[in-house]
């Protein structure tokens, strides 16, 4: 068995204890600055964004800087950076090294998502005219705004209505038209449609609706270049696309139309993340997207990190942060599904421990203790948001285990990941976490059936290990498989 545990948490832990041991003696002689006592030699921030010139602002003070620029001789810790161009603005918590410079990249562009008009219809009379009350511009990552009529353009598909440039719509005859407005920003151009009626009143169809995408992207890392290997990732990966490869969805019976997998040494950082990119590009609204993690996981300065193949042994870069997966996945329009099967995932949704033992045996939190009183922990980007539906296996101070063979294929497995494909159908077909019998599994479903059967698998555990499921939004009967 193996604890599906990183030990990057441990990275630099010798080096802080020493620190603190020494600091009263340092500190009589007076010409050794705390930052350096704590974190050693000071590293560097580098700034830049597109388009550049954009202020910059560290841990929430105006620097005075405008992009690009690099900070120098600045104590190894964790930074909050955010720049500011117009009304626009963009925030990345960011972590210096001892004499590195730590490069921070950020664009400042609104891409066009949609727009919308209202009224969406319109019934007038023979010679009456109406203005369009609105047109609202919606971004993806950066919010909506309302767009002047005279920004946009009009046409009318029938001679029944004229609309004017300044999008006055007139009824010429009983008849009915559909009129296109039509706005471009940033090179991109989005339409949107208004029904317009003359003479008779019409009911107005009903809006048309787009079917409901299902994609999922799975990662399983147990081989590593850097740290101890993992058994069970790549098996867990295969049990979710046996899961997924069953369901269907709503009256339809919708299947996923696409299931990416990356395994081991495939799954590296610039891997991962740019498969969530490739994966679910296309993506609108109405779609439910899946991402899966199984693999290491780590924490640092309660930052929490998955861990891909490529992870280095002398810093933190090659980790997914929990910030960085936040803002990979908030650039996809609609509900993601995010399971977490690694160490300390909770911390992805801030599930913490209510209290916390500092032992002999948990030096690093002593030392976590020690750096957070001359240190200012940011807040970060977290997996809370009511796009997200999220499952991890344990809380931010907990480890979740492996072990080997799992009772239906005879492959290693982790405990978590087990028991929810086993409530989900694997292990002969049947839905057990579908409490209510309606052929669903909701997210407090599976919930509350890997917090019943992964107490069970761990009375096989020597070690005495305590894993505890998390959820959010707590009670959640968003349906997350469905047979």
């Amino acid at each position: 068995m193996k604890r599906k545990k990183c030990f990057l948490t441990y990275k630099l832990s010798q080096l802080l204890l020493l620190s603190f041991l020494l600091l009263s003696f340092l500190l009589i002689s007076g010409c050794t600055p705390i930052s350096n006592l704590l974190f050693g030699s000071s590293g560097s921030i580098e700034v830049t964004s597109y388009p550049s010139g954009a202020n910059i602002y560290l841990d929430e003070k105006d620097t005075g800087y405008v992009t690009p620029h690099t900070f120098t001789n600045l104590a190894k810790k964790t930074y909050e950076i955010k720049v500011v161009l117009d009304d626009l603005s963009c925030t990345k918590i960011a972590i210096v090294y001892a004499n590195k410079t730590t490069g921070v990249y950020m664009e400042l562009m609104q891409q066009l998502y949609k727009i919308v008009a209202q009224p969406p219809y319109m019934n007038l009379k023979e010679g009456e005219s109406r203005t369009i009350d609105s047109i609202t511009a919606i971004y993806l990552n950066y919010g909506s705004k309302d767009v002047v009529l005279s920004a946009c353009s009009f046409s009318s598909d029938s001679n029944y209505v004229t609309v004017s440039s300044s999008g006055i719509v007139k009824g010429i005859s009983d008849g009915s038209a559909t009129i296109t407005v039509s706005y471009t920003d940033t090179e991109i151009t989005k339409t949107t449609t208004i029904i317009v009626y003359v003479g008779v009143i019409q009911i107005p169809p009903p809006a048309p609706t787009n079917p409901i995408v299902y994609r999922a992207l799975l990662v399983g890392v147990g081989d590593y270049e850097n740290i101890s290997d993992l058994n069970g990732p790549p098996y867990d990966v295969d049990r979710m696309i046996d899961v997924f490869n069953n369901c269907k969805f709503g009256t339809d019976e919708v299947n996923f139309s696409s299931i990416v997998s990356l395994k081991d040494l495939s799954a590296t950082k610039a891997a991962i993340i740019n498969g969530i990119a490739s994966t679910f590009s296309g993506t609108d609204e109405n779609d439910i997207s899946y991402f899966y993690f199984s693999g290491h996981g780590a924490e640092y300065l309660s930052i929490y990190y998955l861990c891909p193949t490529d992870i280095l042994l002398t810093s933190y870069d090659n980790d997914i942060s929990v910030n960085e997966l936040e803002t990979a996945l908030s650039a996809i329009p609609g509900i993601k599904v995010v399971i977490i099967d690694s160490c300390f995932s909770g911390g992805f949704i801030g599930k913490e421990k209510e209290e916390k033992i500092i032992s002999k045996e948990n030096l690093i939190s002593f030392n976590d203790e020690i750096i957070n009183v001359f240190s200012q922990t940011q807040t970060k980007g977290l997996l809370t948001t009511n796009q997200y539906k999220v499952l991890t296996a344990c809380h931010s101070s907990q480890s979740c285990l492996e072990w080997l063979p799992h009772w239906v294929d005879n492959n290693p497995y982790g405990y978590f990941t087990a028991a929810l494909c086993g409530g989900c159908g694997y292990d002969d077909g049947n839905l057990y976490a579908d409490i209510n019998s309606d052929t669903k599994v909701s997210l407090n479903e599976a919930f509350e059936y890997i917090e019943f059967l992964v107490p069970l698998l761990e009375m096989v555990d020597p070690w005495d290990n305590k894993q505890d499921v998390q959820i959010y939004p707590s009670g959640s009967d968003f349906t997350i498989v469905e047979y």
